[in-house]
């Protein structure tokens, strides 16, 4: 576990050690908690029918499980 510092200006300072290579991150409330997922630098497009909010539908559910799994370890 590791403790970050919060400034004034609510920014986040994380440890080298963390190894979170990215210059922007997704944060996702979950309950009590945060997820915080890099944003790659370059984003690869993709071809499908689905809405927007459909997407994000199915990488919130995706995310959740791979946080339950995570957790189960």
């Amino acid at each position: 576990m590791t403790i970050v510092s919060i400034d004034p200006q609510r920014r986040i300072y994380l440890p080298k050690e963390l190894g979170f290579n990215a210059e922007k991150a997704i944060i996702i409330p979950r309950g009590e908690t945060y997820l915080m997922i890099p944003v790659p630098k370059e984003i690869t497009p993709i071809d499908t029918d689905l809405t927007t909010n459909e997407l994000k539908k199915k990488a919130e559910e995706k995310a959740k499980r791979e946080t339950r799994d995570a957790n189960r370890i």
